[in-house]
């Protein structure tokens, strides 16, 4: 048998199945059934909970507990935050006029709900600026380059390499010590 005559014969039961394909896809469209064969699921199902408004109510799931035991977490109380727009501005009033950097929170407290928190638990917060951190002496700079470099290989395995790499630029390249100094490589 020649090449030719299997391939014109392929071709010709390709052709056939397609043109059966095309057919029978017609036929199932024309005869599929108008409505599904399922029971009236609503009949037979119990009335759903619904809330207060009428919308249904879904149940929440089981899940782990604090107490290692499974079941739904009691909702905590709601607290109610409502504040009246006079209290607000009141508020708002009293935050620019005050001056100073120091408010204790028992201040805090007397323009939110104008009680008088004088409780002794309650700590002033104060704010200070952090101060920078030193830059070591031009010439001295190779025990703070070491002392660094020994704190970034006391880190984890994931921080170690990048605290490396910044303590080396930032030492190893301000000084000009790349190949130098012990720990500065050469670049």
């Amino acid at each position: 048998m020649s090449w030719r005559l299997l391939f014109l014969s392929l071709l010709i039961v390709a052709g056939a199945a397609t043109w059966g394909g095309l057919q029978a896809g017609d036929w199932l469209i024309e005869h599929a059934p108008t409505s599904a064969n399922v029971p009236n699921v609503t009949a037979s199902d119990p009335n759903p909970m619904v809330d207060a408004q009428g919308r249904p109510v879904q149940l929440q799931p089981q899940q782990p507990l604090m107490s290692g035991a499974q079941g739904v977490p009691t909702q905590p109380e709601s607290v109610q935050w409502h504040v009246d727009a006079a209290q607000g501005e009141q508020a708002i009033e009293q935050a620019v006029t005050t001056t100073n950097s120091e408010i204790t929170m028992g201040d805090a407290t007397d323009t939110l709900d104008g009680s008088n928190g004088n409780d002794q638990d309650m700590v002033p917060i104060r704010r200070t600026p952090r101060s920078p951190r030193a830059a070591p002496a031009p010439g001295n700079w190779e025990p703070a380059f070491h002392q660094a470099m020994s704190e970034c290989r006391a880190l984890g395995f994931f921080d170690r390499p990048s605290c490396l790499s910044r303590v080396r630029n930032q030492y190893c390249g301000a000084n000009n010590a790349w190949g130098n100094v012990s720990d500065c490589p050469s670049r």
